[in-house]
């Protein structure tokens, strides 16, 4: 057994994640300017994340009045009741929103509608329009997709000029990003603001194989039948190697570690008249769907209103009872499995 060293700590870990086979780095866990950064959305109404109207567009700029985006909104005190305190500024890094298409599949245009918005199985990580779109990933969720030397439209082309602008995020540093949302069918246009960070690139050397002990640990231990409940399992990460053990901490907090995390269910029965264990999902069901959030926490919602079993002749004995969860994931060169935890419905 590896005796952890009294001066190592456990830190947490950065993570990837996959856009339907595409890795991307979501805006917290440390994004750089040489690989996909994924910045969501969520707009909830009234406690519920629901549609809005419409999404009109996305707008990066570079970080420089500490998080506001006064400089890039229009406070014009003559400006229309229409236009002001929405973006004016044309010196955009990059600009995301969705196209209008006449019925031969051609742009024709811009379209804010949430229903002109692709699924995120559209994205192929290329370079142009799949580049400057807005997924609308569930109810109330959207993102986009910051590609190095991805390529977008100016909102002033007019509808026979379409030619392709390169998104010049392209250094470290501190963004901005500005969504414009219509709540509600005639409603005036907000812009809501946020942060992000582009960090160095997650390039490092070493003289010897990493090797490096993982933690899991199940966050909860209940769930009420009928809840829709996000499955939450922490990972922590220490280094075993003694030489390397500060500069690979100094990585993990500017690089990123974790790759591909999935998470499989399966019901436990005691019944012999019913199946001993019964798969609900396993882990190519949750690829793609379970979320690493920057404290290396990964989650999966599951909604128990609906456990049916992955194989019809399994017989589940109803949706109370104990469950087991299991999180796999990639480090560096390695396929991890957590531990096997008890879950109970009930």
């Amino acid at each position: 057994m590896a005796v952890i060293p009294r001066t190592s700590r456990y830190v947490n870990p950065p993570c990837l994640t996959k856009l339907y086979g595409v890795t991307v780095i979501e805006r917290g866990n440390r994004p750089t300017p040489i690989a996909p950064a994924k910045l969501d959305f969520y707009f909830v109404k009234a406690g519920s994340q629901i549609d809005p109207f419409q999404v009109c567009s996305v707008h990066v700029f570079p970080n420089t009045t500490f998080g506001t985006a006064e400089q890039y909104v229009n406070r014009n005190p003559g400006a229309t009741a229409a236009n002001y305190g929405l973006v004016s500024s044309t010196t955009q890094n990059m600009m995301f929103h969705n196209y209008k298409r006449n019925e031969s599949g051609l742009r024709i245009g811009f379209d804010a509608n949430v229903s002109a918005c692709p699924s995120p199985t559209s994205y192929t990580g290329d370079l142009t329009y799949a580049a400057s779109s807005i997924f609308k990933v569930a109810d109330g969720h959207f993102s986009v997709i910051l590609q190095p030397e991805g390529r977008y439209v100016a909102a002033s082309a007019p509808a026979n000029n379409w030619n392709l602008l390169t998104q010049n995020a392209s250094g470290t540093g501190s963004y901005i990003d500005i969504w414009t949302v219509v709540d509600v069918d005639g409603s005036k246009a907000q812009t809501y603001v946020n942060t992000f960070n582009l960090t160095t690139a997650n390039v490092f050397a070493t003289t010897e194989p990493l090797l490096v002990t993982t933690n899991n640990k199940l966050i909860q231990r209940y769930i009420e039948v009928g809840s829709k409940k996000k499955i939450q399992v922490k990972t922590e990460l220490v280094v075993d190697n003694e030489p390397i053990k500060q500069d690979l901490r100094n990585l993990m907090e500017t690089g990123s570690l974790l790759q591909n995390p999935q998470m499989r269910i399966v019901k436990l029965n005691e019944s012999p008249q019913l199946t001993t264990r019964v798969m609900i999902q396993d882990f190519a069901d949750t690829a793609g769907t379970v979320q690493l959030d920057s404290q290396g926490t990964m989650s999966y919602l599951w909604d128990t209103n609906n456990i049916v079993p992955k194989y019809t002749d399994d017989i589940l004995g109803g949706s109370r009872g104990v469950y087991e969860i299991t999180v796999k994931f990639d480090l560096v060169e390695e396929t991890i499995l957590s531990p096997k935890f008890k879950l109970i419905v009930r």
